[in-house]
């Protein structure tokens, strides 16, 4: 299993933005639907602006499939209107500790 988090610095109305996208008919509805999607949480930080995602999938090529599909069909340039820092993402895996 791999785990990505994925840290989107949002100015305050872009993470307001970034939660109505996920709730809406092209958000986690989809993402639910991809080749081995297993989880998803979308966490508000104390500051209200940074969102973070924390994702779990079969493998990193499945999500790294997926960011490719969401980035063909716009999700940057959404993804650009609504940051005010720089997107990141994290692959981890579990250490069984």
């Amino acid at each position: 299993m791999t785990y990505v988090i994925v840290k989107c610095p949002c100015h305050e109305e872009g993470a307001s933005k970034l939660i109505d996208w996920a709730k809406g008919d092209d958000g986690f509805s989809v993402t639910r639907t991809h080749k081995g999607f297993k989880h998803i949480e979308l966490l508000v930080d104390e500051d209200n602006k940074t969102i973070y995602l924390y994702e779990q999938w079969d493998t990193k090529e499945e999500h790294q499939a997926y960011f490719k599909f969401r980035v063909d069909n716009g999700l940057g340039d959404f993804m650009e209107e609504i940051l005010e820092g720089e997107l990141s993402l994290s692959y981890l895996s579990n250490s069984g500790a």
